[in-house]
């Protein structure tokens, strides 16, 4: 069974109703340009309408993580995610939690002190699985702040196998262990998507095949896959604003098989619905 509590208040597991995770994309750079929200004066209406519609986790990023973009430097992803994270809390209630999408260190800090200034809950997403700055990871475990590991070894995403993904996390997770972190503030995010050319989406549709072999690991599991391109290729679609239904099928199919987190462009009745369905299967395997 697996079941973890974050700031005592947030229940993510099997006994627990799965968490839908809004996206807040401040990077032109990123693969879907419908998701991103460069007019920060924007960012307070789809806040309150992706939480009216479910959303308990917002996730904050202002760096496209995609090999083919163009990279940017810590400076620019501050000077996008300050200005954002203090719109964020100045607008959310108090039992909504604000996720910083961030691999650096003093993107972090920067973050958790305007948090700290509102009395807002925040936990890091990192897709490198704290592998690009080492820093960030000192500092988690300093202000024990919760953590999203997204599975990589060298680049992030590059794992291909569901047993690499579970051994890397394994490493990572006796290192944060033995370093004193509480092993309950872990999520684990397997790395589904087009990270380095040779992964292919047979590799993503395996990984979402064997979620369950993530459980050994006793940590929630968080899918990322909204309208990411292994939906494309299998169905021909290239324009990622035209991979809704991929992504709800995807999505469907992640959570009867072990997610407890959802990651999401689209937080809205349907997406809600099709993980209720996806949840009663599940329980009634």
């Amino acid at each position: 069974m697996i079941n973890s509590k974050v700031f005592d208040f947030l229940e993510i597991g099997d006994e627990h109703p799965t968490i839908i995770m809004g996206v807040i994309n401040l990077s032109p750079e990123s693969f879907y340009k419908g998701s991103v929200y460069e007019d920060v004066n924007r960012i307070e209406r789809i806040v309150l309408k992706m939480i009216k519609n479910g959303a308990i986790i917002l996730d904050l990023g202002a760096r496209s993580t995609a090999p083919w973009s163009k990279k940017i430097t810590v400076k620019e992803e501050l000077n996008r995610i300050l200005p954002a994270m203090e719109i964020l809390c100045k607008t959310i209630p108090e039992d909504i939690i604000i996720s910083v999408d961030t691999q650096y260190k003093e993107v972090a800090q920067s973050a958790f002190n305007v948090a700290l200034k509102f009395k807002k809950k925040m936990i890091i997403n990192d897709v490198s699985c704290l592998k690009t700055d080492a820093a960030l990871e000192d500092f988690i475990i300093e202000e024990t702040i919760p953590i999203i590991l997204m599975a990589s070894k060298k680049f992030p995403g590059d794992l291909l196998y569901i047993e690499d993904i579970i051994n890397e996390f394994k490493t990572t997770i006796k290192r944060l262990k033995f370093k004193g972190f509480n092993e309950n503030n872990i999520i684990l995010d397997p790395g589904i998507g087009h990270w380095i050319e040779e992964k292919t989406y047979e590799y993503d549709l395996r990984i979402i095949n064997n979620l369950e072999m993530l459980r050994k690991l006793r940590k929630p599991i968080l899918v990322a896959l909204s309208r990411k391109s292994f939906i494309g290729s299998i169905l021909n679609i290239p324009e990622p604003e035209n991979r809704y239904n991929g992504t709800l099928s995807a999505t469907a199919i992640a959570v009867y098989n072990g997610a407890h987190i959802v990651r999401t462009h689209d937080v809205n009745n349907q997406l809600v619905e099709i993980i209720k369905l996806a949840e009663a299967l599940r329980k009634n395997k």
